[in-house]
């Protein structure tokens, strides 16, 4: 069965555009992945839902402060986990956005991962999704690593995305390499490139960033200095410099701190 994938995050963070910096901001999310009686069953209570967050929020998530971030309101499902052969994780959840009226749900996610060669990983993850209000969508990601000089792990992810409602797909391309410092800091510059269908395939925005991510106290207090650069069509690819101070508070059921 799939990992216990409960956290909680808190913190402050704040935002400086070309030397303006913005007032610390609180940010709090959690997930609470809650096994049952039943070893195939779960409940889900989450404060935000990846389907109603737009693909390149999700892809720049570190680099926003909470003000920025789409507002998607709680949601809790009962979550069916089973496998189809040996190698395919399959996960149904049936639920609803917790506000009045709430807004029902349902969602299937499947993924695999395996080792491609003897230097790269690759995994697969597709889901398909329906919101009573929102209508339905589908993601396919798929991911390929591999460590390359001096421990350092690179990473290629696509993602397409169909949104029904706005009878479109968006598209996005992101490498990273990532490398553990020490015992307490870790670096991780990314390239992005954002796309969509509509009105005809093309960019709708590109950016660079660096995440240091340094541990601060035991393994639940960390900083973070996110330096970036961001080029929106809206602004016809004329750069945005920016940089998040985030002091956070995190709490996992895995060992895996992202």
């Amino acid at each position: 069965m799939p990992n216990n994938e409960s956290y909680l995050r808190l913190g402050f963070a704040t935002e400086s555009e070309y030397s303006n910096l913005a007032s610390f901001e609180p940010e709090a999310r959690f997930r609470l992945d809650i096994p049952t009686a039943k070893r195939k069953l779960r409940i889900v209570i989450e404060s935000e839902s990846e389907e109603l967050i737009p693909l390149e929020e999700r892809q720049r998530d570190r680099q926003l402060t909470e003000p920025e971030r789409t507002e998607t309101e709680t949601t809790g499902a009962l979550r069916y986990l089973t496998r189809i052969g040996d190698a395919i994780n399959l996960s149904t959840d049936i639920g609803g956005r917790l506000r009045f009226p709430p807004d029902a749900f349902w969602r299937v996610t499947a993924g695999k991962g395996w080792q491609l060669d003897e230097d790269w990983a690759g995994s697969l993850q597709q889901r398909i999704y329906y919101f009573h209000q929102e209508g339905w969508g589908s993601r396919t990601w798929f991911g390929a690593s591999r460590y390359v000089g001096d421990d350092w792990r690179f990473q290629s992810s696509s993602e397409l995305e169909y949104v029904h409602s706005d009878e479109k797909f968006l598209v996005a391309q992101i490498f990273s390499v990532r490398k553990v410092v020490d015992n307490r800091s870790t670096l991780v510059p990314r390239v992005g490139v954002l796309g969509e269908s509509k009105p005809g395939w093309r960019t709708t925005s590109a950016f660079v960033d660096l995440t240091w991510r340094y541990r601060l106290h035991s393994d639940w207090l960390f900083g973070e200095v996110i330096p970036a650069l961001t080029f929106p069509r809206e602004d016809s690819f004329k750069d945005r410099a920016s940089v998040v101070l985030r002091v956070e508070m995190f709490f996992a059921g895995t060992i895996d701190r992202r």
